[in-house]
C-alpha cells in the first residue's frame, strides 16, 4: 500500500510541474552593426511568473505558475536604468516557448533618441525644402496668370496642409526606424533606411508600408505558435502516459506480491 501511496503522490507533482512553463530569456544590448552583448542586473516583471534579475550573460528564467506553452508574454516592468526595450515588435508577438531562450533586446535611451533627432533632422530638411519649392512654383504661376487668386490661396491651403500631415507620420515613422536592427537587416530594410538617412521619408514609408511587415511577422508567429503548442502537448502527454504506465505496472507488481504471501 505504501508504495501504491508514493507511486501516486508522485504522479500529482509530476503532473502539477507539467501544468507549468518554464521560458529561459537572454537580455542583451543592441550596439548597431555590431554584435549584441549580454546585459546582467536587468529586472524583468512579467504576469504570472513576477520577476527575474539576468545574470551575468544575460540569462533569467520565467516560471510561469498557469500560463503554457503558446500562452501570450505580458510584460508588466523591465528596469534597467538608462535603458528601453529595443525589439518592440517581437515583444508584442512574445508567446512562451519552453524550449527556446527569447532574446529581449534593449538599448540605452540615449542612442534612440539622438537616431530619432538625426532622422527628424533629415526629414524636416527635406520637407521644408519641398515646401519651399511648392511656394515658390505656385507664387510664379500666380505672377505669370497661370492661376487666379482664389486657385493660388487653395492650392497654397493644400500644399501647407500636406506639409501639417507629413509632420504628423514623421513622429510616428521615425520612432520605427530608430528600432530597425542595423545589424540584421535585409536587403529591402536597408534600402528603407537608406532613404531615411537622406532625407526621404516618404519613399521610406512607402516602402515600409508595401513591406507589410507586422501582418507577416503576426502570420509566422502564430504559425510558430501552432506548431510549439503541438510539441508541448505531445511533450506532456507521452509524461503523462509513461508515469500512468510505470504507476499501473507498480500497482500489478504489488498485487502479486501479496498474493504469494
Amino acid at each position: 500500500m505504501k508504495k501504491i501511496l508514493a507511486c501516486a503522490t508522485l504522479f500529482a507533482a509530476l503532473t502539477t510541474l507539467s501544468a507549468q512553463s518554464v521560458q529561459p530569456v537572454q537580455i542583451v544590448e543592441y550596439n548597431g552593426k555590431a554584435e549584441k552583448t549580454p546585459v546582467q542586473g536587468v529586472s524583468l516583471t512579467v504576469a504570472n511568473a513576477g520577476a527575474a534579475i539576468s545574470d551575468a550573460n544575460g540569462n533569467l528564467t520565467l516560471n510561469f505558475r498557469t500560463l503554457k506553452a503558446g500562452d501570450p508574454v505580458q510584460i508588466r516592468r523591465i528596469e534597467k536604468a538608462g535603458y528601453e526595450v529595443f525589439n518592440l515588435e517581437a515583444v508584442e508577438q512574445w508567446i512562451i516557448a519552453p524550449k527556446m531562450a527569447f532574446q529581449l533586446v534593449i538599448c540605452k535611451s540615449e542612442k534612440i533618441k539622438a537616431l530619432c533627432d538625426l532622422y527628424n533632422q533629415a526629414a524636416n530638411e527635406n520637407y521644408s525644402k519641398q515646401l519651399k519649392a511648392e511656394k515658390d512654383r505656385l507664387a510664379a504661376d500666380r505672377k505669370a496668370g497661370r492661376l487666379k487668386e482664389e486657385e493660388y490661396q487653395a492650392e497654397l491651403q493644400k500644399t501647407e496642409d500636406l506639409y501639417a500631415q507629413q509632420l504628423e507620420n514623421l513622429d510616428l515613422y521615425v520612432e520605427k526606424f530608430a528600432h530597425f536592427d542595423l545589424s540584421e537587416m535585409s536587403k529591402q530594410e536597408q534600402e528603407i533606411i537608406e532613404l531615411v538617412q537622406k532625407g526621404m521619408m516618404d519613399e521610406a514609408i512607402t516602402k515600409y508600408e508595401q513591406m507589410d511587415l507586422l501582418s507577416k511577422y503576426q502570420a509566422q508567429s502564430k504559425d510558430i505558435q501552432q506548431i510549439r503548442t503541438t510539441q508541448d502537448s505531445l511533450t506532456v502527454i507521452r509524461a503523462e502516459k509513461v508515469i500512468a504506465r510505470d504507476s499501473l505496472k507498480s500497482t500489478i507488481d504489488f498485487m502479486e506480491n501479496v498474493k504469494k504471501q
